[in-house]
């Protein structure tokens, strides 16, 4: 009968070099680790910030939906009502009367700007009672 060799797996105890070579590749795998978890929750991090901001942005989309409108800004000229004691918002490009609130401390002087007909009228009867 010829010899027949096989591979069988056995118990090797290992040897002092064995032993520092295997721990060396140990610390290499632990540092690797940490590495890699802190990349892990640094994108972790990333990523949420961005799923954040898209569930910001569709709650916002879902309200504008929900109640028909949203707020925006828009540019309004301030027009003062003397008559009322108010202070008209005015829409510039619709010319929509959007908003109006009564005056506040200082919101009935007339400055030396103000060329508006009621202005003009006001200064010439402060004129006419002084005696001018």
């Amino acid at each position: 009968m010829e010899d027949q060799f096989v591979m069988v797996e056995v118990k090797a105890y290992l040897t002092e070099d064995e032993k520092i070579a295997k721990g060396s590749e140990l610390a290499e795998h632990v540092s690797k680790i940490e590495i890699l978890t802190e990349e892990k929750a640094d994108k972790a991090k990333h990523y949420k910030t961005l799923i954040d901001g898209h569930n910001l942005e569709a709650i916002g989309l879902s309200i504008s939906l929900k109640n028909g409108y949203e707020m925006r800004q828009v540019e309004c000229k301030m027009v003062k009502n003397y008559a009322q004691r108010s202070i008209d918002f005015v829409v510039v490009s619709t010319g929509e009367l959007v908003q109006t609130r009564p005056f506040g401390a200082g919101d009935d002087q007339i400055g030396i700007f103000d060329q508006g007909a009621e202005s003009i009228d006001r200064r010439k009867a402060k004129i006419t009672k002084l005696g001018g």
